[in-house]
């Protein structure tokens, strides 16, 4: 699966905000709210996806010696 980019994460933490708001508000309908669980899900994974792919970036970086790469 692909990374979503840093810009798509932050419009995906707002749609969740969004979504957050609606499931709070009891004038929204049930069966709104179960198509918003499925669109969290979604949103949730992208986002974990992403994260996890930073945290492997700075892990890498927690073991980089300067020393060691090739002067170019």
């Amino acid at each position: 699966m692909e990374l979503i980019t840093s810009e798509k994460y932050q419009k995906n933490l707002f749609r969740l905000q969004e979504i957050e708001e609606k499931v709070k508000d009891p004038n929204v309908a049930l069966r709104e709210i179960d198509s918003l669980i499925d669109e969290t899900k979604k949103l949730v994974a992208e986002c974990y996806r992403y994260t996890r792919g930073l945290r492997s970036k700075v892990e890498a970086l927690e073991t980089f010696n300067p020393d060691e790469e090739e002067e170019e």
